[in-house]
C-alpha cells in the first residue's frame, strides 16, 4: 500500500468533502457570532452614551453653557485618554469644551445617532459612535464612545474562533488520513483474498473484523457467494465425471456393435445388421433421453420457463400421468392407484407452474415408483389441499407413495444430485437424473420436495404455495 493510494482512497476523498462543507459551516457561524456581538457592544455603548447624555442634559438645565462645559472637561480629567468622546461647539463652530478639535466633517449638520472615524488628542485613529444633540441659541454637543473595546473583543472571538477551525481543519485532515488508511487496509486485504481466488485458491474466504459493519456485511456476502460458487464448481465436476463414466459405457457398446455389423459377413446376415441396428437406436434413444434430462433440468434452474406458467389443475394433471403410466404398472404386477378422495369441487386451489415441466416431473417419480416396486404392491398417487394436517389454506400437496426399498435416510439428499443411483449394479435402467429433474422442477416452482418413510417403501411430498398472480388457466 503506497502512500499516494491513502489520497486517493474514497473515504479520504469523502472527509475532505465533509471537512470543505463543515469549514463554510463554520466559517458561516463565526461569521454570523461576530456580527451578533458587534451589535450587542454597539447596543451596549448606546445604552452608556445615552445614560452619559442624561447626565449632561441635567447639568445644562441646572448650571446653563458653562455648568455643562465645566462637567464635561470634569470628566475629560477624571477620565484621561478613556473611552469617551466629548464635544461642546458654538453656533460658528468653535470648539468649548471637549477631547475633540473639531466637529465631524462628514456630519456637519447631523442630529442623533452619527458613526465616524477621527484623530484624537494624541493623534490616535479611532471609531466613534456619538449621538448629536442641538441645544439653544444654536450650541450643538456631541457624546459618544470610541469603538476600541468592540473592535478588541471582535478581533478576539475572530482569534480563537479562527484557531478553532484551523484546529478542526487539521484534525479532520488526520483523522481522513488515518480513517482512510484503515479502509484502504480493509479493502487491500479483500483485494489480496480475491486474487488468491483468481489465481485458483477457491478456498479462501474474506476475513471478518467482528465489528459487524458494511466490510463485514460485505465480506459474509462474498463468502456465501463463494460457498455456492464452489459448490457449484464441485457440483460441475461431478457432473462432469459422471456424464463421462455414464456415457462412454453405451457409446462403448454402440460402436462395438457397429464394429461387428461392419466385420460380419454379407451373405445371410440381414437379420443380424437388422437387430444390431435395432439395438444402436435403443442406445441411441437412452443417449438422447439422458440429454434431454440435462436440457430439462438446465432450464428448470436456470428459471427461463417462468413466463410460461399458467394456473393448472393438480388433480387433473396427476390424472393424466396415472392414465399414462396406467399400462407400464400393470405389465409390472403393480396396482397404480390416484386418490382424489378429499379434493375440493370447483372451488379448489389451483397452482401455479409450467404444465410441460411438472408433467414430467410427476411422471418421473410415478416411473420410479413402478420401476422399483415388488409385483403386487400398490403405488398411490394422491392430492390434497393444504398440507398434510390440513393447514396452510391455499397450498396444495401432491404426494407418491409406493412400497419399494425405498430410500435410506442418509441418502435423501444424495439422490437428488445428477446421476446417482443407489443401485451400484446400475442393472435398472435409468440414467440417475430422474430425482434431480423432480428436484430442479420443484425450486423453479417454489415447492418444498419432500422424501419420507412409506414403512415400506418411499414417499414423496410435492407441496406447492398458492398462486400469487393471476395465471392464464390451463382450461384455455
Amino acid at each position: 500500500m503506497r502512500p499516494g493510494d491513502l489520497f486517493r482512497a474514497t473515504t479520504f476523498r469523502l472527509a475532505l468533502n465533509y471537512l470543505g462543507l463543515f469549514t463554510v459551516s463554520a466559517i458561516a457561524l463565526i461569521g454570523l457570532v461576530s456580527w451578533s456581538t458587534s451589535l450587542f457592544i454597539e447596543w451596549r455603548l448606546q445604552a452608556t452614551v445615552e445614560a452619559d447624555a442624561s447626565g449632561l442634559s441635567e447639568r445644562y438645565r441646572e448650571s446653563g453653557l458653562r455648568g455643562l462645559a465645566d462637567l464635561i472637561e470634569e470628566r475629560i480629567r477624571q477620565e484621561g485618554e478613556g473611552p469617551s468622546v466629548y464635544l461642546l461647539v458654538s453656533p460658528d463652530g468653535a470648539r468649548i469644551a471637549g477631547n475633540l478639535y473639531g466637529w465631524p466633517a462628514r456630519h456637519p449638520n447631523a442630529e442623533g445617532w452619527v458613526r465616524f472615524r477621527i484623530e484624537r488628542i494624541g493623534d490616535r485613529t479611532t471609531t466613534v459612535i456619538a449621538h448629536a444633540f442641538y441645544l439653544s441659541g444654536g450650541y450643538r454637543l456631541l457624546v459618544g464612545r470610541t469603538m476600541d473595546d468592540v473592535e478588541r473583543v471582535k478581533l478576539a472571538i475572530n482569534r480563537a474562533l479562527g484557531w478553532g477551525l484551523a484546529l478542526t481543519i487539521l484534525l479532520g485532515i488526520v483523522g481522513g488520513y488515518f480513517a482512510s488508511r484503515q479502509m484502504v487496509q480493509r479493502v487491500e486485504a479483500m483485494s489480496r483474498t480475491a486474487r488468491r481466488i483468481v489465481g485458483g485458491d477457491m478456498t479462501s474466504r474474506m476475513h471478518l473484523s467482528g465489528a459487524r459493519d458494511e466490510f463485514d456485511q460485505l465480506a459474509q456476502s462474498f463468502n456465501e457467494m463463494m460457498d455456492e460458487i464452489q459448490r457449484l464448481v464441485e457440483s460441475l465436476r461431478t457432473v462432469t465425471d459422471n456424464i463421462a463414466h455414464d456415457l462412454r459405457t453405451p457409446l462403448n457398446r454402440l460402436r462395438s456393435r457397429i464394429d461387428l455389423a461392419l466385420i460380419g459377413k454379407a451373405e445371410g446376415e440381414a437379420a443380424d445388421y437388422r437387430r444390431t441396428l435395432e439395438e444402436t437406436l435403443a442406445e441411441a434413444d437412452n443417449l438422447l433421453a439422458t440429454f434431454n434430462a440435462l436440457l430439462a433440468i438446465s432450464q428448470a434452474e436456470s428459471g427461463s420457463r417462468l413466463n410460461s406458467f399458467e394456473a393448472l389443475d393438480p388433480a387433473r394433471l396427476a390424472e393424466d400421468v396415472v392414465e399414462l403410466y396406467e399400462p407400464l404398472a400393470e405389465q409390472n404386477g403393480v396396482r397404480l392407484t390416484a386418490r382424489f378422495d378429499d379434493w375440493p369441487g370447483a372451488d379448489a386451489p389451483t397452482i401455479a407452474g409450467d404444465r410441460h415441466m411438472l408433467f414430467q416431473a410427476l411422471a418421473n417419480l410415478v416411473d420410479n415408483a413402478v420401476k422399483y416396486a415388488p409385483a403386487g404392491s400398490v403405488v398411490t398417487v394422491s392430492v390434497a389441499a393444504g398440507d398434510r394436517d390440513g393447514h396452510a389454506p391455499g397450498r396444495v400437496e401432491i404426494v407418491v407413495a409406493d412400497n419399494g426399498p425405498g430410500v435410506p435416510e442418509g441418502a435423501r439428499d444424495r439422490v437428488l444430485e445428477r446421476f446417482v443411483r443407489l443401485d451400484s449394479t446400475r442393472t435398472t435402467p435409468g440414467n440417475g437424473l430422474g430425482l434431480s429433474l423432480v428436484n430442479a422442477v420443484a425450486r423453479l416452482h417454489g415447492a418444498d420436495l419432500i422424501l419420507e418413510d412409506n414403512q415400506p417403501g418411499l414417499r414423496v411430498r410435492l407441496r406447492f404455495p398458492p398462486p400469487t398472480a393471476d395465471l392464464p388457466s390451463d382450461e384455455a
